[in-house]
Formats: structure tokens, C-alpha cells, sequence
């Protein structure tokens, strides 16, 4: 594939993740484990707590190697069990939405009469999930059927879907008056021991209904390094392209490795090129915190007198911080705040034992808000249908009957008992009892659904 690295044909596996969510996250999302929290205590990063939490998984860690180590090198998709210190209270598709929380700059760029100025605002708009990447806790994986939606008061709508198991893919759609976004993510990973490389296969497009521009975007691979033994930290580096598939127009970025002794750690520099490849907009910045665009000459310097503009600046992280990072956008897309969610919902989540069974018999599973297109036509700078799956939103969703939302400040009814986790639950410890025997949990995936949130089996 044309502009992207691939990732090497053995040691890797298919799995449902955001590109843009945390990167520990995609290597984690296939290993098939339903774990999660519930009634999570927050806690200051800058307390003994906090600093004991990470020295305790640090240990724990340690003394899980040797459940991984025959692992190295190769294809971990049967690693079917992970310890539940690891995990944070979120799933995957909630990650997936995450790139929800800088539509502004779409809106900004259907506004834009100047195409390279409007393709630039487009790359601010994708830059917001990458801040999530340096969250290092698991969350827990989609199971099959499992939703995720969200409204917005500028009229978003979101929906996203986990629309296969087998291999691991999930599927999105998100629309407001300005316009669509439409994604397909199917990552691989390989474990390398003490890190994970993750290459972020998947199909983002976006779509501006003032002038019909479609806009492709391939995100950089990213790494974990210190996933067994150290303090665990995530890198994004490679090359970011935007490619306007309307005009041939590309916004390019070279995210920097990060060095010794951290040099180079989050920078990223670039530029946006017309349909001739001639350079227009220079870009600079880094991915963790703000984005800039100057006009420059066909050689990429900066023109005399041309104005720095901030594409992208990363919101102010939440005066009370908790262990795992999240954002104030991220602790939003857990309250479920002015939605009635559907049955289906990540935030309804109940637990899946019986995955076996539904496979001896051979059911299938049909999607209800996605459709499988393979004879849809893919851009040049994206996987093919084979290696990621074409889905395309059928519209379903848009033609439900509105629900009342819920009171704020409702919790929702959680049946999976992993969300028990460090918690005071007595329905926890019990369980817990009963599996006492080993410091791992396992999951099932399964079916919803989406309407009764009933499992089928």
C-alpha cells in the first residue's frame, strides 16, 4: 500500500480499536478478555495512592512475564487472558469516539474557501485523539453487537458498532450539517517482549458537504515500550497522511521517534501539497498538545510575513486528575449525559461466557447499523478490502425513534461483574473467590442485542 508502513506478515493480529485511541489499547483489544471497572474512586496522579498503584502494577508485571514470554515474536491472538490490574474503566468503542472532541475544526474547515487552508484544519481535526496515547491501561474489548453512541450539542450524531469477531473489526459513522465521518478499524500488533508495535490498520474518511471533498487519512504506527518490566510509556512515529481524494491535494507529517534522553519526543513537522505535489502550508507542532499551519514557498519555508495559525490545541487536562488520564472529554463519554443509550451500549456492558456455544451451533451475526461493502472502490493510500474490511453505515440509526434521555446523574445498569473490579462489591469478591486459583481473568465476546440487550447465545 502506497504511503504507509506495513506491518510484517507473521507475529500480527486483527483487532477493534480507534487509530487514534491509546496505543496500548490497540495491542490490548486483541486479547479476547471482558474486563472493565465500576464505581471507580478517582485519585490524584500526585498522591501516595497514585505513585503506589503504578509501583504495584510495575511489580505485578515482573512477575507476569512468564506467562508471555513463549509469545515473542509471534502472533498472540490465542493470549486470552490478562491480568485485571491492567485494565481501565472504558472500552474500545468509547475510544473509538474519542475523536469526537475537536469537530469544531471540521466545521472550521467547511468554511474555508482556500482548499489547502481547508484541508489543514481537517489534519487539526484528526490530531485530537492522539493526547489519549499516552494512557497505558488496558480497556476492555468490544464484544459482538456491543454500540457506542453519542450526541453533541452542534448536532453530532455517533454510532459505532463492533461488527465482527472474527477477525476482531468495529465500525463507525458520526454526521452533523458540515459533515460525515465514516471509519473501519482492524489494527495488528506484534509483541516483541518487553514492547508492542502497533500498526494501525483501519479506514478513516471524511467527508465536507459544502464542496463534496472526501479526505483519507493512514495515522503513523506507534510502539509500547515497557509493557513487562519498567515504568510503561507509548510513542507515536512514522509518517501521518491526508490524502483529499476529491483533488489529489495531501497534508504529510513526520512524527519524530522519540531519542535519547527524550529528545524529539512528540514533535511532528510536515507540510500540505496541492494536486501537482508543489509544497503550499508548512505544519509544525507536536501531537501531544497543539498543531500550527504557516503558508510557505514551493520549498517548504515559511513565506515573509505569513501568519502562524493554531489548528489544534489540546484541552486543558481536568483540575482532578484520576490514575488513568482521561480527559474531561473521555469521563463525559462514561456518564452518558442527555442519552437514553441503547441496550447494546458500552455503558450497559453485561458479561459474555457463552461465546462456544453460539459457534457449535453456526449462528451468524448480521450488523444492524453497518453493511459489508466489498465492492466499494478504496482510495490509493488505504488497505485493501482484505486487509481491512470495507463497512459502510446504512443509515439505520438515523431512522430510530427518539428516546427520553436520562436523568443526569443516572447510573447505568452494569450486569458485567469484571466492571466489579476494585470496587467493595460483594458480588466481586465472590466471584473473585471462585477464581482464586489464578491471577488471570478470562472473557468470552459474544452477541447482543442491540435492542433488548439480552444475550443470545
Amino acid at each position: 500500500m502506497a504511503g504507509h508502513n506495513r506491518a510484517p506478515s507473521e507475529g500480527i493480529f486483527g483487532t477493534l480499536a480507534s487509530w487514534g485511541g491509546s496505543a496500548l489499547e490497540y495491542a490490548s483489544t486483541s486479547i479476547n478478555s471482558l474486563l472493565g471497572y465500576e464505581d471507580l474512586e478517582i485519585v490524584n496522579p500526585d498522591s501516595t495512592a497514585a505513585e503506589q498503584a503504578t509501583e504495584d502494577a510495575a511489580d505485578q508485571r515482573q512477575q507476569e512475564f512468564t506467562n508471555y514470554r513463549d509469545y515473542i515474536g509471534m502472533d498472540i491472538t490465542s493470549l486470552v487472558a490478562l491480568p485485571v490490574w491492567i485494565m481501565m474503566p472504558f472500552s474500545m468503542l468509547q475510544n473509538i469516539s474519542e475523536i469526537m472532541e475537536y469537530t469544531d475544526r471540521l466545521e472550521k474547515a467547511a468554511k474555508t474557501e482556500d482548499p489547502y487552508e481547508r484541508l489543514a484544519w481537517v489534519i487539526g481535526f484528526t490530531m485530537g485523539p492522539f493526547p489519549g496515547n499516552e494512557r497505558t491501561w488496558k480497556p476492555f474489548n468490544p464484544i459482538l453487537g456491543e454500540t457506542f453512541e453519542l450526541t453533541m450539542d452542534n448536532g453530532l450524531q455517533f454510532i459505532a458498532e463492533q461488527v465482527s469477531h472474527h477477525p476482531p473489526v468495529g465500525a463507525a459513522h458520526a454526521e452533523n450539517t458540515d459533515w460525515e465521518y465514516d471509519m473501519v478499524s482492524a489494527p495488528t500488533t506484534k509483541f516483541l517482549g518487553n514492547s508492542i508495535d502497533i500498526y494501525p490498520i483501519g479506514r478513516t474518511r471524511i467527508r465536507l458537504k459544502s464542496t463534496g471533498e472526501v479526505f483519507s487519512l493512514v495515522p503513523p504506527n506507534c510502539k509500547a515500550h515497557n509493557v513487562i518490566v519498567g515504568r510503561t510509556w507509548v510513542d507515536s512515529a512514522g509518517d501521518f497522511t491526508l490524502l483529499n481524494a476529491t483533488t489529489g491535494a495531501k497534508g504529510s507529517m513526520y512524527f519524530t521517534p522519540c531519542g535519547w534522553f527524550g529528545s524529539g519526543h512528540h514533535e511532528i513537522s510536515g507540510h500540505v501539497t496541492d494536486e501537482e505535489g508543489k509544497k503550499r502550508i508548512a505544519l509544525v507542532g507536536k501531537w501531544n498538545s497543539y498543531l500550527d499551519m504557516q503558508k510557505c514557498d514551493e520549498e517548504g519555508t515559511p513565506l515573509p510575513g505569513a501568519q502562524l495559525v493554531r489548528l489544534w490545541t489540546c484541552s486543558d487536562k481536568p483540575a482532578e486528575a484520576d490514575k488513568y488520564g482521561f480527559s474531561n472529554f473521555a469521563r463525559m463519554l462514561m456518564s452518558g449525559k442527555g442519552l437514553n443509550p441503547l441496550p447494546s451500549d458500552s455503558r450497559r456492558r453485561p458479561d459474555r461466557t457463552a461465546l462456544e456455544e453460539r459457534e457449535k451451533r453456526g449462528d451468524t451475526w448480521s450488523p444492524r447499523f453497518f453493511k459489508h461493502t466489498p465492492e466499494k472502490e478504496t482510495f490509493s493510500n488505504e488497505f485493501s478490502d482484505e486487509q481491512c474490511p470495507l463497512w459502510e453505515f446504512n443509515g439505520e440509526y438515523m431512522k430510530l425513534d427518539p428516546r427520553p434521555a436520562m436523568p443526569e446523574g443516572t447510573h447505568f445498569t452494569v450486569l458485567c461483574h469484571a466492571w466489579l473490579a476494585e470496587t467493595k462489591r460483594k458480588d466481586y469478591a465472590f466471584w473473585r473467590q471462585s477464581n482464586e486459583k489464578s491471577s488471570m481473568i478470562q472473557g468470552c465476546p459474544g452477541r447482543l442485542d442491540s435492542m433488548t440487550g439480552k444475550i443470545l447465545v
